[in-house]
This record gives structure tokens, sequence and C-alpha cells, in this order.
């Protein structure tokens, strides 16, 4: 007969269970719900604009040419009865490009200042991390929340201003500019993108200098050049077309033209600059400098989406090389 004696228990410490993603995600929304809320009304409220929109284009009728726009060649009454019309949907149209365009500084500004700033300045952000939750755990999930909300709420608007620019007499009257950098922008992937690339640059900003304005003004000043500096790179992100003969000839309607040089007999660059001094004499400029021909560096409109897969592309390669900086500066800052 064998007996079975049990040892006391060992006293053991039990270390806290960390926190889901789900309810570090409802900490973060509870956090900053005010952020939330706005982001809420400009969506929805921009949304409605745009619907708006598309129905009062979708019921604008040139009555002919483009002429009629200033009533040369057309019934006065005819230009009266549309002018109103077109010209709310170009007006508030373009301010809603700017506004899809200028979201990304916002963002920026709010991510430095709020979603990192704030909480490395108050020390709010080191007593989160004592609670099971790692320094990387909990600024992923910030991350990814807040990016999250606002690829959701873009990916509406977007789709949205691209329908309300959709309208006949946009299309049809050859005023559909999508080569305009604003429009582009604001017409395919590129702007999520650079809302992730917002977010990112404002914490990392956050990060490194924690302190809530400071970061305020250095992400938003940062964004504000990167908004303006990267549509400059666009039409150098895809092969573009060539044509030569003539000014402009060769070169299809609604094309976006990157470069007209003019060109001797054996291809070389000839400077026009002073010719263009004088418009009645420069053909007789052109002769004596030998032009043979104008060669123009185009996109057509077929290059639009890989253009957009493009610039979408290096603003995502931009914003994961920010991610890593901003993972590695919080791996030297914590334990």
């Amino acid at each position: 007969m064998s007996t079975t004696l049990d040892k006391p228990g060992e006293r053991t410490t039990s270390s806290p269970s960390s926190p889901s993603f789900g309810t570090l995600a409802r900490v973060v929304l509870r956090l900053h719900r005010g952020a939330l809320l706005t982001w809420v009304a400009v969506v929805v409220l921009a949304g409605a604009g745009l619907v708006w929109l598309r129905w009062v284009g979708g019921s604008v009728v040139l009555p002919g040419p483009l002429e009629c726009w200033d009533g040369t060649g057309c019934a006065p009454q005819e230009v009266e009865a549309d002018s109103g019309m077109w010209s709310s949907h170009v007006f508030w149209l373009g301010w809603t490009s700017v506004l899809l365009t200028g979201l990304p500084v916002a963002v920026a500004a709010w991510a430095g200042a709020a979603l990192t700033g704030a909480e490395q300045e108050r020390g709010t952000a080191a007593l989160a991390w004592t609670q099971s939750v790692s320094p990387r755990r909990w600024v992923a999930v910030k991350w990814a929340v807040a990016g999250g909300v606002l690829v959701a709420g873009v990916s509406v608007l977007v789709p949205l201003y691209v329908w309300a620019r959709s309208v006949p007499f946009l299309t049809q009257a050859g005023t559909y500019d999508w080569a305009d950098w604003v429009v582009f922008t604001a017409s395919g992937p590129v702007t999520p993108a650079l809302l992730l690339l917002a977010l990112t640059l404002g914490a990392y900003a956050g990060l490194l200098l924690r302190r809530s304005l400071a970061a305020l003004a250095v992400s938003a000043g940062a964004m504000f050049g990167a908004v303006q500096g990267l549509p400059q790179l666009i039409p150098y992100l895809w092969p573009a077309e060539r044509a030569f003969g003539g000014l402009g000839e060769g070169v299809p309607s609604g094309a976006w033209r990157v470069s007209e040089t003019a060109l001797d007999a054996q291809g070389r660059p000839v400077p026009m600059g002073e010719c263009l001094l004088d418009e009645s004499a420069f053909r007789q400029c052109a002769d004596a400098k030998g032009v043979e021909g104008v060669e123009t560096l185009y996109h057509p409109a077929s290059h639009a989406v890989p253009l957009h897969l493009a610039e979408t592309a290096l603003i995502l390669v931009l914003t994961a090389a920010l991610a890593f900086a901003a993972l590695r500066l919080l791996r030297r800052r914590t334990p």
C-alpha cells in the first residue's frame, strides 16, 4: 500500500494578463472621442455635400459650346438659366478638392499634438505602459485604430468626389482637368495613403519631441511640405509618351503635358526664351534659330491609374520608414 502525500503548494506570483486588442481599441476611441466625432461630422457633411453637387452638376445642360459660358453666341436666357448651377457646382467642387487635399495637414497636426505628444508631455503614456501594455503595443493599437477610422472615412469621400465630378457638362465640355494636382490627389488612393503618412508623421513627431505644441507645429509644417512637394514628382513616376511636331501637335486632348522642348535638325535643345518676348515675331525667331519642331512629353488620360498607384506606393514606403523609425525610438527610450 502506497500513500501519496501532496506537497504544500508553492507560492507563485501571477502576472496580470495583457488587455486584448478590442479592449485597447475601446480605450483609444474613448480617449479621443472628440476627434472621432469631429471626423464623423466631416465625413457626413462632406459626403452629403458631394451628393448634392452630383445632383446639381447632373442637371446642368450647356446650351452650346464653351463660348456659351460667357454668353457669346448663345441666347441670354439659356446662359442665365444654367449659369448659377454650373458655377455653384464648379465653385464648391473646387473647395471640396482643397478640403480633401488639406486633410492630411490637419491629421498630422492632431496626431502630433493629441495622439502621442500630449500623452508624452503629461506622462499618461508611461502610466499606460505600467498596466501590462508594452509601449510598442500601445502605440501600434493607437495607430491601427486611428488609421482604420481615417481610411474608412476617406474611402467614402473619394468615390463620392469622383462621382460628383463625373457629370456630363464637365466630361463632355473638356473641362475635366485630371492633370490638376489638387484634383489628381483627391481622385484616387493617394488621399488615403497621405492620411496614413500624416498619422505616422504626427505620431513620430510627438514621440520624438514630447511636447504637444512643438509636435503640432513640426508635423503640420512637414506634412504641408509633403502635400506641396509630392505632386512635383507625379509626372516622373511613370514613363511619359513623346510627340514631335508643332507646338501641341500629336498630343491628345486632356493630356498632362510634362515638358515642351524646341529641337533643331540634329535633335539638340534650342533655347527659346528671347523668342517668347515678341509673339508676333515668334515664327521668324524660331526659324532663325534653326528650330525643326517641338518635342512634347505628356501623359494621356490612360496613365491616371498607373500614376496614382506609383505615387501611392511611394507614400506607403515613406509611411513604413517613419513607422520603423518610431518603433526604434520607442525601443531606445523604454526598457
